[in-house]
């Protein structure tokens, strides 16, 4: 009996991991989907800013934030690739 007993904690500790780990992929791949959709769903602010600084030599420094629409969404497509893995 505990013979049998311990073959089966060997067998359920072996099995545990290839019966845990799809489920939990699953799992995480729902999640995943849903926090992109309300991502995307999310209205980015875009607000233009200039900012001056000035410099010893009495010049000014200007910074400007337009943002650039073509570059946001290509950084944002590369983020919700599936890229290297594609389990669909």
């Amino acid at each position: 009996m505990t013979d049998l007993l311990a073959l089966l904690i060997i067998v359920g500790g072996i099995a545990f991991p290839f019966i845990a780990m799809p489920l939990l992929w699953r799992r995480m791949k729902r999640v995943r989907d849903a926090t992109y959709r309300e991502a995307r769903a999310k209205e980015r602010p875009h607000t233009a800013w200039e900012e001056s600084a000035p410099r010893r030599d009495g010049l000014a420094t200007t910074r400007r934030h337009d943002p650039n629409e073509e570059l946001i969404d290509l950084g944002d497509r590369a983020r919700h690739s599936r890229w290297p893995l594609s389990n669909e």
